[in-house]
């Protein structure tokens, strides 16, 4: 059995079937474990089949993309998400970030952007599996003092469940542990006193061991409510802050490419100078490192994906008038040529075929 397992999420037929059949799964020294028609039976497969990387489309009924993400990452932190996103979708998988994702298609992909992504995956999981033992360690223990943390576990555990991504084990342990205290008769105060120690504990070792500083805060009440509140503002933080940087950009670099496409001006060195005030040759190469391509390689591609989905949702519009939306406003000639080199038909062609198969 492959060491590499991959489950597909996407409520279109036609997407699941087509990534499924595209991919030589053999070659990749990868395993195509199962299919997803939305978020919820995504859980249930993610429960069941325990996939490596999961390639999810964002917009779906029942549970979106993003849902499923948050969702799934709870069940398994391990877990590589790779999302599909269509034009005009590019808010949504920014705020993909947030959950760690660091990569995504824009639809309709082709087998070698899918191809390379896998790749991409699998060095992920490498990573992950050669990180796991070490990270299973205990990360520290303290030495309770007379007016200290009462449990000396209670405060690795919870910080363990912060580094582990494990959301639900950060929420149980900390309602297990206040639960006790109170059936064992200790003073609402002194339980206050403590949940502040645990949440200076924390914050301490984020910042020593992790680079991590976040905002100090009291808990200004003895309610289990107000102590999980706190345990998950560090969460957030903590996961929010460890998001590549690096990626980040990357991303920001194809939100602002699909929203200037219009423009004949656009390249990276445009980008550069007007929205990233970055070296255009450290942003070219920071975008190949990350995808896997250079960014006139990218910015075409994404050209062409609008041309055709202008050409088959807007039938009657003019070859010109296409070229124009897509950033080649003056040469349609031109633009016809990339477009029959990219797809192998001319526009024209491309839509009389559509038309006539459907």
């Amino acid at each position: 059995m492959s060491s590499y397992r991959v489950l597909i999420v996407d409520d279109e037929r036609m997407a699941r079937e087509g990534i499924a059949e595209a991919i030589d799964w053999i070659s990749l020294g990868m395993e195509l474990v199962g299919t997803a028609i939305n978020g919820q039976q995504a859980l249930e497969k993610i429960q069941e089949l325990q996939p490596d990387v999961v390639i999810t489309d964002i917009k779906m009924p029942i549970i979106d993309g993003l849902q499923l993400i948050e969702q799934g990452s709870k069940i398994s932190s391990q877990i590589i998400f790779i999302v599909l996103s269509g034009f005009g979708e590019f808010e949504l998988a920014t705020q993909a970030m947030r959950f760690g994702v660091r990569r995504y298609l824009l639809k309709p992909s082709d087998e070698h952007e899918i191809t390379e992504a896998l790749h991409w995956s699998k060095g992920e999981v490498d990573a992950i599996r050669s990180n796991f033992a070490k990270n299973r360690q205990p990360i520290a223990s303290i030495t309770p003092q007379s007016q200290g943390i009462i449990s000396s576990s209670i405060p690795s555990d919870l910080l363990q469940a912060i580094v582990d991504a494990d959301e639900a084990q950060l929420m149980r342990i900390s309602r297990l542990w206040i639960e006790q205290l109170l059936s064992e008769g200790v003073s609402l105060q002194a339980i206050q006193d403590n949940n502040n120690h645990v949440l200076s504990y924390i914050r301490n070792q984020l910042k020593s061991e992790c680079g991590i500083s976040t905002a100090p805060a009291v808990v200004e009440s003895q309610d289990i409510q107000a102590f999980q509140k706190e345990l998950g503002e560090l969460y957030t933080s903590y996961h929010y802050r460890k998001i590549d940087k690096k990626a980040m950009l990357v991303i920001k670099i194809k939100q602002l490419t699909i929203q200037h496409i219009q423009s004949r001006r656009l390249s990276l060195q445009w980008l550069a100078q007007h929205y990233l005030f970055l070296n255009s040759e450290y942003l070219g190469k920071l975008f190949r490192q990350d995808t896997g391509e250079k960014y006139t390689q990218f910015l075409t591609s994404v050209r062409m994906k609008k041309a055709k989905e202008l050409l088959l949702s807007h039938p009657t519009m003019k070859i010109y008038e296409v070229a124009e939306q897509c950033g080649f406003e003056q040469d349609p000639q031109y633009f016809s040529n990339v477009f029959k080199k990219f797809y192998g038909f001319t526009p024209n062609e491309y839509r009389k075929q559509h038309l006539e198969n459907n």
